[in-house]
């Protein structure tokens, strides 16, 4: 007001008040073989924008920032286990990150190698193959007297299998498995049994 003029207004401003950014939460971690898998991840419970997604191989020291602004994102062919997380911001507040996700992934299993074929005779022997070089657990071991035509499962989870006073010839494999990897054989030896 000026004097005895009649009041006036001034212009208005408007103070936007932005709701505090939420990261929200990713889903979900996942285990898979090395080279050949795929996924999506999903955030949900975010308050604001994604601006972006970064991946780690080293628990986020590092990071790879990636150019994305959904809320999906999917990975492929994943050679080393790597952790995923988005970036949300709401209006001008600040950034916050989301929840992390893990996919883990499990090397290629390597059925490995069994130690060397040997010669014995019928009725009085006995031995212990080793298995070396595998990649993944010892899930069973396998004998056939038959090339492997049927088989004979044996109950053993360690990289040593005894043998003792075998009456035929036969062979001996390893079944190794990497984590969700596919299940692999070991290379194959032969006990030859030499009759009297």
């Amino acid at each position: 007001r000026s004097g005895v003029c009649l009041e006036e207004n001034s212009t208005e401003v408007t103070i936007t008040v932005d709701p505090i950014t939420v990261g929200g939460i990713l889903s979900s971690d996942a285990t898979v073989c090395s080279g050949s898998n795929s996924g999506t991840l999903t955030l949900s419970g975010e308050t604001g924008g994604v601006v972006r997604w970064e991946l780690s191989t080293d628990n986020f020291v590092s990071s790879t920032l990636i150019s994305n602004t959904t809320t999906n994102l999917d990975y492929t062919d994943l050679t080393v286990t790597t952790k995923y997380r988005a970036v949300v911001q709401s209006g001008n507040c600040s950034e916050k990150n989301s929840t992390e996700v893990i996919v883990k992934v499990d090397p290629l299993t390597n059925g490995g190698t069994l130690n060397s074929s040997t010669s014995v005779c019928s009725g009085s022997n006995s031995g212990t193959i080793t298995l070396s070089g595998e990649t993944g657990s010892v899930v069973r071991w396998e004998s056939s007297t038959d090339n492997f035509a049927t088989t004979i499962n044996i109950l053993n989870m360690t990289s040593n299998q005894s043998y003792k006073n075998l009456t035929e010839t036969t062979k001996y494999r390893v079944v190794v498995q990497s984590g969700v990897c596919s299940e692999a054989n070991s290379s194959e030896v032969i006990i030859k049994v030499d009759t009297v």
